[in-house]
């Protein structure tokens, strides 16, 4: 199959109201086709109610341990909080993750009740990923999926990150020294063919290296050369596109990226260099529609 599929995912919906507002117009005037949704943060409700305009957006969950609260109480979480009842900062609970000082069991409730806020308000999420990724984390990522079979969620973010065009390096887009980028690789890859393998995903999630990251305006040649070199398969692009907010944006360390990224989703000369490359923009649901087809015609051959 030498199909190029691509979904088109922007983060922290419902973050804030300007971001909430950005998305939607990357969605309306550009190539965004889905957004993440966070469910404890200030503009949720205001996201849920704009979303009546833009039916064609697909909507998963971002589920979030590690920024405002939680939804549950906090006497029922207490691993994942501080002691005013927040979520620990994400540095905190990176490490908390990777030491196993946080209880599964407490992820899993969270995250089953973000999923259900969600369901509450007739939303049925596409897909699941989570705030600052923090569900790839060990002490995390049983949780996750222990939490969408239960929610039945069949979709999530793809955890195998590659850089187009290749950098040649064998770490690929991870940070660090080479042995801990080979490391990293490898252990995504393993969670994506391995714990998470129950699950439908992209092949992979489209990334820049580390230095293309933090350069904004290099970053758009970035994308513009990830989708000319974009090989056949399905990917998936995350992205955070936001518009300034007073009294929000400017303590966002990333509000000028969001500007910047917004700018990009909606330039006619990127979509037709997507439609150029013979790219094909989907959703998650299509993604499961494909995928659920395709598995059960293996099943029925079999």
């Amino acid at each position: 199959m030498n199909e190029k599929r691509l979904i088109v995912n922007a983060d922290d919906f419902g973050m804030s109201r300007g971001i909430s507002d950005g998305i939607l117009l990357a969605h309306q005037y550009g190539f965004l086709t889905s957004a993440s949704l966070m469910v404890n943060m200030p503009a949720t409700e205001y996201a849920i109610a704009r979303l009546r305009a833009t039916p064609a957006l697909g909507i998963g969950v971002h589920l979030n341990i590690c920024q405002g609260r939680p939804l549950s109480s906090p006497r029922e979480v207490p691993s994942l909080v501080d002691q005013n009842g927040d979520f620990h900062p994400p540095p905190v609970m990176i490490r908390k993750l990777w030491k196993w000082q946080v209880a599964s069991r407490e992820v899993e409730l969270e995250f089953r009740r973000q999923i259900r806020w969600m369901k509450d308000r007739g939303l049925q999420p596409t897909h699941a990923d989570s705030h600052h990724h923090m569900h790839i984390y060990p002490a995390a990522v049983s949780a996750f999926a222990r939490a969408l079979a239960a929610e039945e969620i069949e979709c999530v973010r793809a955890s195998r990150c590659t850089c187009w065009p290749q950098s040649g390096s064998p770490g690929g887009p991870h940070v660090g020294g080479i042995f801990r980028r080979v490391l990293v690789r490898a252990y995504r890859g393993a969670l994506q063919t391995a714990i998470l393998r129950r699950f439908y995903s992209a092949d992979s999630r489209v990334c820049f290296v580390s230095i293309e990251r933090r350069d904004a305006d290099s970053l758009g040649d970035s994308w513009k050369s990830a989708f000319e070199n974009l090989p056949p398969g399905t990917f998936e692009f995350a992205c955070h596109p936001g518009l300034f907010e007073r009294g929000f944006s400017e303590s966002d360390r990333i509000h000028r990226l969001r500007e910047d990224e917004l700018r990009w989703l909606t330039d006619p000369a990127m979509r037709e260099l997507i439609e150029r490359s013979g790219i094909q923009l989907i959703t998650y649901a299509d993604l499961r529609e494909a995928r659920g087809s395709h598995r059960a015609a293996a099943e029925a051959a079999a």
